[in-house]
C-alpha cells in the first residue's frame, strides 16, 4: 500500500489508521493484539519525533520518506516490522527558515 499526497494532506494520519487496521485484522477475534503488534503501533511517535519538524504550513510536518514492511507469521499475526527512512531533510539540522524549527527530538 502506497500512501502519497501533498504537504498537509494527511499521509501520517492515514498511515496510523492503516497500521491500526492491520493490527485489528491480525488479532484473533475477541482477543487483544499481540505485544509485537502493539510495539509496531507504538513505534510511530518515535519516528515522528526524529523526522518531523515545524514548517510554516504544518506544525507537525514529516521531513522524510518512510518505507514500512509489516511481517506476518503463518497464522496471520503480526510478527514484526522493519522501517527504512529515506529523503531525510538533513539540511534542517544546520539551518531552519524563519518560522520553522529543527526536528522535534531536539526540543
Amino acid at each position: 500500500i502506497l500512501i502519497t499526497g501533498e504537504s498537509g494532506a494527511g499521509k501520517t494520519e492515514a498511515n496510523k489508521y492503516l497500521l491500526k487496521y492491520l493490527v485489528w485484522r491480525a488479532s484473533k477475534e475477541g482477543t487483544e493484539s499481540s505485544p509485537m503488534a502493539q510495539t509496531v503501533l507504538d513505534s510511530t511517535p518515535v519516528f515522528e519525533a526524529f523526522g518531523n519538524a515545524t514548517t510554516v504550513m504544518n506544525p507537525n510536518s514529516s521531513r522524510f520518506g518512510k518505507f514500512m514492511r509489516v511481517l506476518f507469521d503463518d497464522a496471520g499475526c503480526i510478527s514484526g516490522a522493519n522501517i527504512s527512512t529515506y529523503l531525510l531533510e538533513k539540511s534542517r539540522l544546520a539551518l531552519q527558515q524563519p518560522g520553522e524549527t529543527n526536528f522535534h527530538i531536539f526540543y
